[in-house]
């Protein structure tokens, strides 16, 4: 079974069901004699290499166009999602108590995302595709397609067409400028670890304060964090998928009663910054947890539905970075 992590915050202090990693090392710059600040992926980078989750190589390189293999990825995606319940023994005839990625792949079986081909192997050694990487990750996170207005063109292996629409969807991964995603290519380290590090949550400290934020706008392959013209976006977006999108799938006056809650309290935040979010947003989930257990399931489906996760997880980070969860 699935280890999912749920957070409930702020204005969407209800709705989100995901998951992520808390790395309390505060993001900074990291040395790297092939990496430069201004590199694409500099920031994603930093962030999994400060969280411990990758390394560099002994000669102070980092290696971002090199490959992953297929049980370094799983080894990632463990720590990342904190994937640590195992199943007894390993389903591949290729992975057995002696390797050095047994235990990865054992716990990756329990979290239900890997699976081996028909001969019975996982290939452990062999590298990861961008396409086998998105459907580790929509597999993982429970995505859902979204509406998008620009799909990769270029060749997507049949299988893997709604893994990817999901993916890219989510703006977790996107095409280039030309529409091509190249599915079949062999993922970098460089674009795992800029996928990857939207789910991480980093302390940033500003002013003397410690805040956690993203290393950028989900919505685009660059880095820099958000500013509040980035976030007032965001939530125009958010508002206008949950007035048009989800208040019309709700059944009940209760559930309803939440999203418009919601859709207020971000509108008089994007009206005057001074807006007492925090307090709105709890008395909002006080009235959450009146709600059934159908009732909220049904709520977070249509909101996970309807959103990109990017943009929720944006929205979580930003408006309440230290929430116990």
């Amino acid at each position: 079974m699935k280890k999912f992590i749920k957070i409930f915050l702020v204005i969407l202090i209800f709705a989100l069901g995901s998951i992520y990693t808390d790395a309390a090392e505060t993001v900074g710059s990291i040395e790297f004699t092939d990496l430069s600040e201004s590199y694409w992926a500099y920031d994603g980078i930093v962030r999994l290499t400060k969280a411990g989750i990758i390394d560099g190589y002994p000669d102070d390189t980092f290696k971002p166009d090199g490959n992953i293999t297929r049980a370094e990825l799983v080894k990632i995606l463990n720590q990342v999602f904190l994937f640590n319940e195992k199943q007894e023994t390993s389903m591949f005839s290729d992975v057995t108590e002696n390797d050095w990625f047994y235990e990865y792949i054992v716990a990756a079986q329990e979290a239900g995302y890997v699976d081996g081909y028909p001969d019975g192997t996982f290939k452990p050694n062999g590298l990861i595709t961008r396409q086998e990487f998105c459907k580790m990750l929509a597999e993982i996170n429970n995505l859902t397609e979204l509406a998008y207005d620009s799909y990769p063109v270029d060749e997507i292996s049949q299988w893997a067409v709604e893994y990817v629409k999901k993916v890219v969807s989510n703006r977790i991964m996107l095409p280039d400028s030309e529409d091509r995603f190249r599915a079949l290519d062999n993922a970098t380290r460089a674009e795992v670890c800029d996928a990857l590090a939207k789910f991480i949550i980093v302390n940033d400290p500003v002013d003397g304060e410690t805040n956690s934020s993203f290393s950028g706008d989900l919505g685009t392959n660059g880095s820099g964090n958000n500013t509040q013209e980035d976030m007032d976006n965001i939530m125009n977006r958010v508002v206008r998928r949950l007035e048009l999108g989800v208040i019309p799938n709700l059944t009940t006056e209760g559930q309803k009663e939440i999203i418009n809650d919601v859709t207020v309290n971000m509108n008089k935040y994007m009206e005057d910054n001074r807006h007492d979010y925090k307090t709105a947003a709890k008395e909002t989930y006080e009235k959450y947890k009146l709600l059934s257990t159908e009732e909220r399931d049904v709520l977070k489906s249509e909101v996970m539905k309807q959103n990109a996760m990017a943009d929720l997880l944006q929205l979580q980070v930003f408006f309440f970075p230290d929430k116990e969860l």
